[in-house]
């Protein structure tokens, strides 16, 4: 297999593209004051709560860890200031690619739970949007592109999972015809703690830097779950622009969405719904600090927001999908009775997987596949899967 070498310029976004172990060690023990500073938080806020006593039906109140006892105050200030010290001495490591790839898997799903908060923090394990071969090695999209005869395809991953989550028997075999037909083949690594409109629109700055629409060369997108959301989100960005800005999407000729939640998740509906509850009373309020740990990229799958929420129902406002390429709504289900179809793949119901309110019911661009007996991650690892994506494209 032909390596593809990255570049300074091929990676996106304000993470660290490699990591040493010395990184890996002191990254987590930053990670730790930094999680012992907001339990801090939350207790102190708490004390302060009880010392009020409001009355439990109290919408007012508002609990305040600079007027509870000091020592809270103290001791959350003094985790911060260790772990700013760290980041600091961590700026002085040398970033080589020395840690094994479970680490990475680690390292991605740490960045779905709580990411947004680690590229808050300039923390040393938030990622950054770059390309990757099936070992985790960096891949340049510009010598990739040229050296491939019809084109390149990227593979998305979905929330917390990392390239590593594709690879398996079935999919090494259709990506093994992907170069033998000519294409070059990578996968896209990015923090999904993020939210997905922020990722699409990294994903089509990534895409105008890196992408030569000069020629005939194709361009074929295959998210799965959140990053067939990205797909969509990267479109609308580019769409916002004109061609000279985002020439990538008139090369852009078919785009996969692998059980992606068009529609919303369920779950994080039900998440939501259960956190907003200790809103209730201020003696629980300070507790939902605990439920917001939750990445905002986890929260934006709620209403699968591809765009910001424009007001504060976050709903989704259905977009025009790209009709310059050929889209597949690729979606599974382990429950097909129907009194259990709303349950979908485990994660993503039919209605959401079938593109909800954003693809029309008939479409000549537009084309569906239900596999059964299949839940949302096993289906990266099923032979059906993969033998859809190849009558797609041919």
């Amino acid at each position: 297999m032909t390596d593809y070498n990255g570049s300074a310029d091929s990676t996106m976004g304000r993470g660290r593209p490699h990591l040493s172990p010395t990184h890996w060690l002191l990254g987590l023990v930053s990670l730790l004051l930094r999680s012992s500073g907001e339990l801090t938080r939350v207790v102190g806020e708490m004390h302060h709560t009880w010392s009020d006593a409001p009355l439990p039906w109290d919408k007012s109140h508002q609990a305040d860890i600079s007027r509870a006892p000091k020592p809270y105050l103290l001791i959350k200030l003094l985790f911060e200031h260790s772990a700013n010290k760290l980041h600091q001495a961590l700026d002085m490591v040398p970033a080589t690619e020395k840690v094994s790839q479970p680490l990475h898997r680690v390292r991605s799903a740490m960045n779905g739970v709580f990411g947004d908060k680690l590229v808050e923090w300039d923390h040393p394990l938030a990622m950054s949007m770059e390309l990757v071969d099936e070992q985790g090695h960096d891949v340049h999209l510009q010598p990739l592109q040229a050296a491939s005869e019809k084109g390149v395809v990227l593979f998305i991953h979905g929330l917390c999972l990392s390239e590593g989550d594709w690879q398996g028997h079935h999919h090494h075999l259709f990506v093994e015809g992907l170069r033998q037909q000519g294409y070059g083949v990578a996968w896209l690594r990015y923090n999904t703690g993020l939210p997905i409109w922020e990722n699409g629109e990294l994903l089509d700055r990534f895409l105008t830097a890196n992408w030569n629409a000069d020629g005939d060369k194709k361009l074929l997108l295959m998210g799965h779950s959140m990053g067939g959301l990205v797909i969509r989100s990267a479109c609308h960005y580019a769409q916002s622009q004109s061609p000279v800005q985002s020439p990538w999407l008139s090369t852009l000729t078919h785009a996969a969405y692998i059980a992606s939640p068009h529609d919303g998740a369920p779950m994080e509906k039900i998440g939501n719904l259960a956190n907003s509850l200790l809103g209730v009373t201020p003696y629980a309020r300070p507790l939902m600090a605990l439920g917001n740990i939750r990445s905002l990229g986890i929260r934006s799958l709620r209403h699968a927001n591809v765009t910001p929420p424009h007001d504060d129902s976050h709903q989704q406002i259905p977009l025009p999908f790209y009709e310059g390429c050929e889209h597949l709504l690729l979606g599974a289900r382990r429950f097909y009775e129907p009194g259990q179809r709303w349950l979908g793949d485990g994660l993503v119901p039919e209605e959401s997987a079938m593109g909800g309110p954003h693809f029309p019911g008939s479409h000549p661009k537009v084309q569906r596949h239900m596999l059964d007996d299949v839940g949302h991650i096993t289906l990266l690892k099923d032979a059906r899967l993969y033998d859809s994506l190849q009558r797609w494209l041919n």
